[in-house]
C-alpha cells in the first residue's frame, strides 16, 4: 500500500511538472511512478484488496488527468511548429522577391 501511496504522490508531482511545462522532470517522474506501481503489484496482499482497489481508482483518475495534460501540450507544440513553419515560408517569400543590385554596373568600364 505504501508503494501505491508513493505512486500517487509522484503522479501528482508529475502532473504539476506537466502543467509547468517541465517535460523532462515529468518524464522522469512517470518512469519512477511506473517502477512504484510494479513494486506495489508484486507485493500486493490479498486481505487488503478493497483498499488497493480504491487507490487504484485514484491512480486511474490521475492517469486520465496526466493524459489530458500531455495531449494539450502536444497540441500546443503542434500549433507552435505549424506557426513557425508558416512564418519561415513567409520570410522565404520575402527573400525570393528581393533583387540584389550590384554596387557597380557591369557596363561600367573598370579600366578608366
Amino acid at each position: 500500500m505504501n508503494f501505491i501511496d508513493m505512486a500517487l504522490e509522484v503522479g501528482e508531482r508529475e502532473l504539476a511538472s506537466l502543467l509547468a511545462g517541465d517535460i523532462e522532470e515529468a518524464e522522469r517522474l512517470a518512469f519512477d511512478r511506473g517502477k512504484l506501481m510494479e513494486q506495489a503489484w508484486r507485493m500486493r496482499e490479498s486481505d487488503k484488496v478493497s483498499q488497493l482497489r480504491d487507490k487504484l481508482m485514484r491512480l486511474q483518475s490521475l492517469q486520465g488527468q496526466l493524459s489530458s495534460e500531455a495531449k494539450r501540450l502536444h497540441e500546443t507544440l503542434k500549433k507552435d511548429l505549424k506557426r513557425a513553419k508558416q512564418e519561415n515560408e513567409r520570410l522565404s517569400g520575402y527573400r525570393s522577391s528581393t533583387v540584389k543590385t550590384p554596387i557597380a554596373s557591369r557596363f561600367v568600364d573598370k579600366v578608366s
